[in-house]
């Protein structure tokens, strides 16, 4: 079986994903997405300068908790299917053990078993199939924690936001993430659903202010809740009787009533939180490791140990030189695209985007016997690289080979950022892309039509994870010195002497860059790869379940969104329940494994992240969470004094003025873009810099080119933030994201 993927467009031929996804929403519903040491605060928005836990100290005895081995929520015969914590909306609080089961064949001792009728059903009445979700031994590392605490009061409940994430670890917190494996508290912040206009139902969601431990079990405990008017909120439902000693009645509810009670028992013993004030209580446990990466995992090795020391075979299939009138021919001379061959896991007839990953017996990806996938590709060499590459006698400069992650819903021919192309030229770089199956631009109807029945979800990160392979495939292609530096595409027309010269210089090591959507995924191909070791971040994210309400991308499709699954508890709960799956294709599931505690088989990576502060297409909140997650370091000062109230990068330590650490951190801020709502809305106010900043600046060029050949990362801001002005930038023509 053959799967052949094609793109049309080229250099410039950017189109519109809002108006693309809009257009196609008239039939369809749809999904879009945008494409260390810890320290005290500084200043307010600079950033800190001393060392701030994301946990809190070691407890003079650890509690290395073990898993208690009983059935108590679903998984007891005939307990309900709604959890009945709290009197919440059938499966909330989320995530919860509730349903979860023990499975002493897990690495994290536990299984997800979610019944059918408690998944999200849509308008028809129609529930998305658990079955998927089942698979996993835990939550999502970077799970939102959702609960419906009606009528609450942010403010009065002392329910820390973005800025003021150390206030989560004070002695008198509102809520308490007990990593109950470690004995330690987390740090988080939290916010009310502002979609939400009924205080009754508008959720409470708690995110932890970097991703959970995967495989540990973490209690979530709310407390001190207040109304509007100050009044304190107190427990109902199960949860109630719980405290109250009541007797239960019905299946499942005396084993329920007794897993409450040791989980206040650990609350009391080892967070010193009483039942006074209580307002609601319960645990869950952390997806492990192996059940998160296991399946790309396999793939990988599968893919690279079919392929040796060799290169895929592959086909040029184009080859355009562009005139320096052209669209892009100023500072690109030649795009050279085709197709190469990549062990293709998915389980369809070819090219069905509907297709899962093919499953063995022992539950990992498979190859189908003769399954392969002819992916694109395609290559830019840029004028200092060859600046008539068609011309004979032309000097040529063989350039580094950078492999480029693209952005959402577009195709690799479509390498027409302006800012992107610009740095390939003056640092001579060669980039090569391929298509990010399941959000390229092949994909817009298809993913367009995922929200009428969620249960064909799991297709779009399953295309995600063949998507990563094909990075690794043509990173070999690019890297290597046999292959494409031996094509004739890639070596000058005349030689010196009588032997052609490539453009690509293969001494030099491959590395990678992407933005938006291409740092989405790009976090997670790096985690896997052993083909390079260094990687830029552009314009960087995770976590969908909290970038989309945060993203203008997303804003035109809610109105599509509410057709299929009208409730905003609903919609919420969809977007965590998402995560679980979304993990495996994007950097939320593989950041812990980024750098230095690297895969099994894999070497560890070092990461630029460079964010564009006020980013309305991926959320700057969700770019801090992964910095804090990597342990990274951050430019100081990293906000111009007075920007914010408060510190959003919390717990970062301050880079030295040339950084050689695992992780860093810089930010570039516009006086014309102020800062993100604090709430989960995306930005609108001023001009988006998610296009031009920091990308089309040539600062944060030289700084990421620097990256890439040598490691380190070069203050270019110096005893300032990172500042810029580009209001002139909106009149460039539109890029890819």
């Amino acid at each position: 079986m053959l799967w052949s993927r094609s793109g049309d467009g080229a250099v410039g031929g950017w189109r519109s994903v809002a108006s693309v996804l809009v257009a196609s929403m008239t039939v369809a519903v749809g999904l879009a997405a945008c494409g260390g040491s810890a320290s005290s605060a500084g200043s307010a928005g600079t950033g800190a300068d001393r060392a701030e836990p994301l946990v809190s100290p070691a407890p003079a005895h650890p509690l290395l908790a073990t898993r208690t081995g009983t059935n108590w929520g679903f998984g007891v015969p005939g307990a309900p299917a709604c959890n009945p914590l709290g009197g919440q909306s059938c499966m909330l609080p989320f995530p919860s053990d509730y349903y979860s089961v023990p499975d002493p064949g897990t690495a994290s001792g536990r299984r997800i078993d979610i019944p059918l009728d408690a998944m999200p059903a849509n308008v028809q009445g129609i529930h998305i199939d658990p079955t998927t979700w089942d698979a996993n031994d835990g939550f999502s590392p970077g799970s939102t924690i959702e609960v419906q605490v009606p009528y609450l009061n942010q403010a009065a409940s002392k329910i820390v936001n973005q800025y003021q994430i150390a206030g989560s670890l004070s002695a008198d917190s509102p809520v308490v993430l007990l990593d109950a494996t470690t004995g330690r508290r987390l740090a988080w912040w939290g916010e009310i659903d502002a979609r939400n206009p009924f205080p009754s139902s508008a959720l409470l969601m708690i995110h932890p202010a970097a991703d959970l431990p995967e495989g540990d079990r973490i209690v979530v405990a709310l407390r001190n809740l207040r109304d509007g008017a100050g009044g304190l909120l107190s427990a109902t439902g199960e949860f109630a009787r719980v405290l109250a000693g009541a007797s239960t009645t019905g299946a499942g509810g005396a084993p329920l009533v007794a897993h409450e009670k040791r989980v206040l028992a650990m609350l009391q013993r080892d967070a010193g939180v009483g039942t006074q004030g209580l307002y609601l209580a319960w645990d869950f446990t952390v997806i492990s490791r192996s059940s998160l990466t296991g399946p790309v995992l396999a793939m990988r090795n599968a893919a690279m140990s079919a392929l040796g020391s060799g290169v895929p075979s592959y086909t040029v299939t184009k080859v355009t030189d562009l005139s320096r009138s052209a669209n892009g021919g100023r500072t690109i001379a030649r795009q050279v695209v085709g197709t190469f061959d990549v062990p293709d896991f998915l389980n369809g007839p070819s090219g069905d985007q509907s297709a899962t990953l093919n499953l063995g017996s022992d539950g990992l990806p498979q190859q189908l016997p003769g399954n392969v996938e002819h992916a694109l590709f395609s290559c830019l060499i840029p004028r200092s690289v060859d600046a008539a590459p068609g011309s004979a006698g032309q000097k040529v400069t063989p350039g580094r080979p950078v492999l480029y992650g693209k952005g959402l819903f577009s195709v690799a021919t479509q390498m027409d950022a302006v800012g992107v192309r610009d740095g390939a030229d003056a640092y001579g770089q060669v980039l090569c892309s391929t298509n990010a199956l399941g959000l390229d631009g092949n994909d817009v109807i298809t993913d367009a039509g995922l929200f009428a029945d969620l249960s064909a979800f799991p297709a779009l990160p399953d295309h995600l994870m063949q998507a990563m392979i094909d990075d690794l495939y043509l990173g070999r292609l690019l890297g290597s010195a046999k292959g494409f530096a031996s094509n004739a595409a890639f070596r000058s027309k005349v030689s010196k002497g009588s032997k052609s010269v490539s453009m690509i210089d293969t001494s030099e090591p491959l590395t990678y860059y992407g933005n938006s959507e291409g740092s989405l995924i790009g976090g997670a191909v790096t985690a896997i790869s052993t083909e390079w070791r260094r990687a830029v971040l552009g314009v960087p994210s995770m976590n969908y379940s909290i970038l989309l309400p945060r993203s203008v991308d997303f804003s035109p499709l809610y109105p599509f969104f509410d057709q299929s699954y009208p409730n905003e508890q609903t919609q919420e709960l969809v977007l965590v329940l998402l995560q679980m799956l979304f993990d495996r294709g994007e950097t939320d599931g593989y950041v812990e494994q980024l750098t230095t505690h690297p895969l099994p088989g894999t070497p560890p990576h070092q990461v630029l992240l460079q964010m564009a502060f006020g980013d309305h297409q991926v959320s700057n909140f969700t770019t801090e969470i992964e910095a804090r997650t990597l342990g990274a370091v951050v430019h100081q000062p990293t906000l111009p004094s007075g920007l914010v109230s408060g510190n959003p990068f919390y717990g970062l330590r301050a880079a030295p003025a040339t950084s050689t650490a695992w992780a860093t951190l810089y930010v570039w801020q516009d006086p014309h873009v102020p800062p993100p709502p604090l709430t989960n809305q995306p930005p609108t106010a001023g001009i988006d810099p998610h296009d031009f900043i920091p990308r089309s600046l040539p600062t944060a060029q030289r700084q990421l080119t620097t990256f890439l050949a040598t490691g380190s990362v070069p203050d270019v801001c110096g005893h300032a933030p990172c500042q810029t002005t580009v209001t002139s930038a909106v009149h460039l023509p539109h890029p890819t994201p």
